[in-house]
């Protein structure tokens, strides 16, 4: 039986909100977690992790006792990531060792010729070692900075060739087409912010560097969510938090302040103080999350029905192409487990748009991939789903000084253009940078 009134109420059911309950429920505040379908968090950055953010959820799991953050290795299945262009398929999620060879033989250019045999100077596993030690430091620095509001400036330690390569790769990811001629970098940019943070980017800040590069050489793996939150969802019972999935059938403001809301399953009208917004940007709701920076959702072709699994895709494929990086067509998403698993258009979040609009496009799009891939064209049903990518290609000035770790986007949920007191948006896009990593330090929240 629920209570007529709670202090904080999650709308959103995933990782980052089972795991705000807990820690709200650790604080003694009565907690509600609405497992509304509309409300959906599904990210590629929650579900393929680096080590970076395996740190993060470990240390969460340890500051507030949640066992199942704890044994967080035993939810990680080793997952495989693919970048698809023009002309290179750069393969990573192996070790450090095995993805830096991957990234040199793709772009020799990021360390001297003559320096790379120093790559095999030292054995793999002392290569290994060393890149890992350098990501916790990272990690580690980061969250202590989360901390403070002044920005992380961060210097990689070893030998002088990794140094090299290391400044190399911040050189070229930011250097202009017009000195360039070549859209190599910018190409790796699109792609690697898809996957680390589900953003279009083609430059990044100085704080972004470090990140995108440990996270192009981390080893990378699959979370399986479906088991993981059915067991952190556990925890919240026990711990005395309620769950309800409903969808949610009317909610009320007063002078744009949240009051309260109504659930389909009849359970009488529910008040907060908080209510929290965990998901992507949600369709037939009577709010919408302002943006600047332009939107884009996805139509999905599927043969599986269900999104969560207890066996995931473990490789997840990106694919763009040059003349792509600029237009409203801008990737598509493959991932595979065992068969093609689903299969992801983007489109542009515009007036009147329809995930209908595009089947025709997906269909077509999906069969000429099939072949240059390749993989198997399995017989697959077409959906839209609610899952976002946030386009953030305009954002052209580079910032000469980091910026704090925990930098917030300007999203805000607002009824009329007017934001809601009490009603504070907590998806994917809360944070400007570093993905799910800044979601870890911020959960916390006050």
């Amino acid at each position: 039986m629920l209570k007529n009134r709670y202090q904080e109420i999650l709308v959103g059911m995933g990782l980052i909100s089972l795991v705000r309950g807990l820690i709200s429920l650790k604080r003694n505040r009565s907690t509600l977690l609405i497992d509304d379908p509309r409300f959906m968090g599904d990210s590629y950055h929650f579900h393929y992790l680096s080590e970076m953010e395996i740190s993060a959820l470990l240390r969460l799991g340890k500051i507030y006792d949640i066992p199942e953050l704890l044994d967080l290795k035993q939810f990680l299945l080793p997952a495989g990531l693919e970048f698809v262009t023009n002309d290179i398929r750069l393969c990573l999620g192996q070790t450090p060792f095995e993805n830096l060879r991957e990234v040199l033989r793709k772009f020799p250019e990021l360390l001297d010729v003559t320096d790379q045999d120093l790559l095999y100077k030292d054995s793999p596993e002392t290569f290994n070692t060393y890149f890992l030690e350098e990501l916790r430091r990272y990690e580690a620095a980061c969250f202590d900075s989360s901390k403070r509001p002044r920005p992380l400036r961060f210097e990689l330690q070893g030998p002088k060739w990794m140094k090299t390569l290391y400044s190399r790769f911040a050189e070229l990811m930011n250097r202009e087409y017009s000195t360039s001629q070549d859209l190599k970098y910018a190409s790796l940019i699109h792609l690697l912010g898809l996957s680390a943070e589900e953003k279009l980017k083609t430059c990044l800040s100085p704080e972004e560097i470090p990140f995108y590069f440990f996270r192009m050489l981390s080893p990378l793996y699959r979370l399986q969510d479906f088991f993981l939150t059915t067991q952190l969802k556990r925890r919240l019972l026990l711990l005395g938090g309620d769950y309800k999935d409903s969808s949610i059938q009317f909610w009320q403001f007063h002078e744009h302040k949240f009051e309260n809301l109504l659930l389909e399953s009849f359970e009488g009208v529910i008040s907060g103080d908080r209510v929290l917004f965990f998901a992507h940007v949600p369709e037939e709701v009577p709010f919408k999350v302002n943006s600047k920076f332009p939107l884009f959702r996805k139509i999905q072709m599927s043969p599986i029905k269900r999104i969560t699994t207890p066996s995931p895709p473990t490789d997840l494929t990106l694919i763009s192409h040059s003349d792509a990086l600029g237009s409203d067509r801008p990737y598509r998403a493959l991932a595979r487990g065992a068969g093609v698993s689903y299969y992801q258009f983007p489109y542009p979040e515009l007036p009147g748009s329809k995930a209908e609009f595009y089947e025709k496009d997906i269909a077509q799009a999906y069969h000429e991939d099939a072949g240059f891939l390749p993989f198997e064209e399995l017989a697959a049903d077409t959906k839209g789903i609610q899952s976002v990518t946030m386009d953030l290609r305009e954002l052209r000035g580079h910032r000469k000084l980091e910026a704090a770790v925990l930098d917030r986007l300007s999203l805000e949920v607002a009824v009329q253009d007017k934001n809601i007191k009490g009603f504070e948006y907590w998806g994917p896009f809360r944070y400007r940078s570093l993905g799910l990593l800044a979601l870890c330090y911020g959960i916390e929240g006050i």
